[in-house]
């Protein structure tokens, strides 16, 4: 059985709904009916109330990220030219993306399936500036280094890390990197 209702609303002409049991087919759209009663001061006002709110969230995200620490890892394959050491073929460049000055205390790789870690302890800076090295905000350094260093005979190798003074991790892998570990994994296999 279908009953048929209509309900006044102000300033609009009546909203028809149809009830068949547990639904309602509403035939004219909400939505158009509150467009109708909102004169251009009310949607100039929600527009612009609702801008400010979006610009408010994105300032408030903005400002709680501009003060991370932030330490972009790049994993890099080293090719040694004019009589450089021939045994140095990887390098480890990490860029200071944030607002502040860090301190680059460690670099070295991470292994899979546990907390072990292959560091370099005194990496080739070309800059022959010391080391650990204090980068200010998008500046970078890169250590230059063997990837025979670099023991894969328990576990492979999952990323490159960049370490800081204050203890924080920061870690980047590239196609790079993967190459270099799936050749040091085939070198050391026992055959």
């Amino acid at each position: 059985m279908i009953l048929r209702r209509t309900f006044p609303l102000r300033h609009s002409t009546p909203q028809v709904r149809y009830f068949d049991g547990h639904r309602a087919i509403l035939t004219m759209s909400t939505a158009s009916t509150i467009a109708a009663s909102l004169t251009l001061k009310d949607l100039i006002t929600f527009g612009l109330a609702t801008v400010g709110a979006v610009l408010g969230v994105l300032n408030t995200w903005r400002a709680i990220t501009r003060d991370q620490p932030k330490i972009k890892v790049i994993p890099k394959r080293a090719i040694p030219v004019g009589g450089f050491d021939e045994r140095v073929d990887f390098c480890i460049e990490a860029v200071n993306l944030g607002t502040f000055a860090l301190t680059i205390t460690e670099l070295g790789v991470l292994h899979n399936g546990t907390s072990g870690r292959s560091t370099i302890v005194q990496p080739i800076l070309l800059d022959k500036g010391p080391w650990p090295r204090r980068l200010e905000p998008r500046s970078s350094v890169t250590g230059y280094f063997s990837s025979e260093l670099i023991d894969v005979s328990k576990h492979s190798v999952r990323c490159a890390y960049a370490k800081t003074d204050c203890g924080l991790t920061f870690q980047g892998t590239t196609p790079a990197l993967r190459q270099i570990a799936e050749a040091l994994a085939a070198k050391q296999r026992p055959t």
